[in-house]
């Protein structure tokens, strides 16, 4: 049943849960709460990223404010990624969340796109990760945005560009699970169709998938959205390894 207004202690006892059912053990101990912020955030509640925070920070793993430190860069990154997919206003208030309970010490004022540039160079590694993702497919996507250029040029240069192909501080599939996370919790389905496909491209195993779709069902589900519209992975496991004359 969804809730019309959830607490910090049920925020809590999601967040205990999805730790839990995601598949930590084969995609990566440290990836759950990059699913976890990315849906909350992107299914309108990004107040409770102070409580998913404040969640990890009571591990032993980040005691030190090094530790921590390093743990609010990766959030951060993958707020900043999920801009890419729904925009400003929701990320930054997970941001501004997150900094209400933030001490002194534990603050990481580095900068990770302080050198970023555009050009050959940023197109370049877009369109790689892109490819990586769509693969043979984004023929098709790149055909549907022909008279639409501006689209096609924002897909290389900003949301791959800028964005999803900078690896430095989360890697292809943390990159991938903010993606899924944030266009699955909007119920969109081809989207969600081409982003489970490309989790799986990048290596992450079909069962594993099954298990973070509805890890982000969860989310949803509490966030008091339905997901009635978007694919499984089995529906797209079909596309995952076909050739171009498939």
């Amino acid at each position: 049943m969804a809730l019309t207004n959830p607490t910090a202690e049920e925020a809590l006892q999601l967040f205990e849960d999805i730790e839990q059912h995601f598949p930590s053990k084969s995609v990566g101990e440290e990836r759950w709460y990059i699913l976890a912020i990315s849906a909350i955030t992107g299914g309108g509640h990004p107040g409770f990223a102070k409580e998913l925070y404040l969640y990890l920070i009571s591990k032993p793993q980040y005691g030190t404010p090094e530790q921590r430190q390093a743990l609010i860069r990766r959030l951060r990154e993958a707020l900043v990624k999920l801009v890419s997919v729904v925009g400003v206003p929701k990320p930054l208030e997970a941001v501004f969340s997150m900094g209400e309970v933030e001490r002194e010490e534990d603050k990481d004022y580095s900068f990770s796109r302080e050198k970023w540039q555009s050009g050959e160079e940023n197109k370049k590694r877009g369109a790689d990760w892109l490819a990586q993702i769509y693969r043979h497919n984004d023929n098709k996507t790149a055909e549907m945005m022909a008279a639409h250029k501006d689209f096609r040029w924002l897909s290389i240069e900003i949301t791959y560009g800028l964005y999803l192909s900078d690896h430095t501080i989360l890697d292809g599939v943390d990159t991938e699970l903010v993606v899924l996370s944030g266009i699955m919790i909007q119920n969109l389905q081809r989207e969600t169709g081409w982003h489970l496909r490309g989790t799986r491209r990048i290596g992450v195993s079909y069962e594993d998938v099954e298990l973070i779709q509805q890890c982000i069902e969860k989310i949803a589900a509490f966030c008091g959205l339905q997901l009635t519209r978007v694919p499984r992975v089995k529906d797209i496991e079909h596309e995952v390894d076909e050739s171009v004359n498939a």
